[in-house]
């Protein structure tokens, strides 16, 4: 009974601890300074109205996989420390009845902040009023 407590609470805790991980690509390991850091707002917004992003995988221009996910395995990321460069994100856009993965094509730069969020679109019904259609994946320069 010991150990079943002991081997629940460290794999709690290694959830836990995956999930928070920011993901760092640096293959040529420049300094932390000079890499685009992407940020995913989370926090009680997680269950409301409006849409969340949590990033499931990236991809560099030559369109190799440099996030190393396995499918509903992996821990997902809410932070990117990246070279500058092009990158496609895939992100799950959720929030308390519908979720989706939608991807964008971003150009990060170097030493820049930003922020990854889910927006929701609208479009006209054919009766004239405003409906929600689908959900894009945003990214928006901070002020460092």
């Amino acid at each position: 009974m010991m150990k079943r407590k002991c081997l629940l609470t460290l794999l709690c805790i290694g959830i836990v601890g995956c999930q928070s991980a920011p993901f760092t690509y640096n293959p040529e390991e420049v300094e932390h300074i000079h890499l685009a850091k992407v940020i995913v707002e989370q926090g009680p917004r997680q269950f409301a109205h409006d849409y969340v992003a949590v990033i499931e995988y990236i991809w560099n221009e030559q369109g190799k996989e440099l996030s190393g996910r396995l499918p509903y395995v992996s821990a997902k990321f809410d932070s990117l420390n990246i070279l500058p460069g092009v990158y496609r994100i895939q992100a799950k856009c959720a929030n308390k009845q519908h979720q989706g993965s939608v991807e964008g094509i971003f150009n990060f730069e170097p030493a820049s902040d930003y922020r990854l969020y889910c927006e929701l679109k609208q479009d006209r019904h054919t009766l004239g009023f405003s409906v929600s259609t689908h959900v894009a994946l945003k990214l928006e320069k901070t002020a460092n």
